[in-house]
């Protein structure tokens, strides 16, 4: 839905947040309570004072509220490892795809909309997938 309207559920997002937290509090998830609630609210507090630093310097808004309900969502599944490498993930891909937009467009940086929900989620995607690998690089 992020792609066609730039809009995120919140009633998904929001409602997925305490069963994260309760499937990591009953072991059912590779992370601990405490992990999924820091991360949580690291996730939820990291793109806010992004959001607001971009807002005081550029004066307009340049994340939306979805992106930070949908980074604290994967945040309490994922736990922090998770969380960060989401955050990295997603820039680095959205990056990337954003440069290759804006140059097949034309547009302008400032003009273009880019919906970074996608790239979160798949950030989040490739950890899952992967966090055996992001778990061994972290041990090293």
């Amino acid at each position: 839905s992020d792609l066609e309207t730039m809009l995120i559920s919140r009633f998904v997002t929001l409602f997925l947040i305490p069963l994260g937290m309760l499937f990591s509090l009953l072991g059912l998830l590779p992370t601990t309570f405490w992990a999924s609630t820091a991360s949580t609210l690291g996730g939820y507090f990291f793109l806010y004072v992004i959001g607001k630093l971009f807002f005081l310097i550029k004066g307009k808004r340049g994340i939306g509220q979805g992106d930070l309900d949908l980074l604290a969502f994967i945040g309490s599944f994922t736990g922090l490892l998770g969380l960060w490498t989401t955050v990295l993930i997603g820039s680095i891909s959205g990056s990337i795809i954003g440069l290759v937009y804006l140059a097949v467009t034309g547009k302008s940086g400032s003009s273009a909309r880019i919906p970074f929900g996608p790239f979160l989620s798949f950030g989040a995607i490739v950890f899952v997938l992967f966090q055996d690998f992001f778990m061994a690089m972290l041990i090293r």
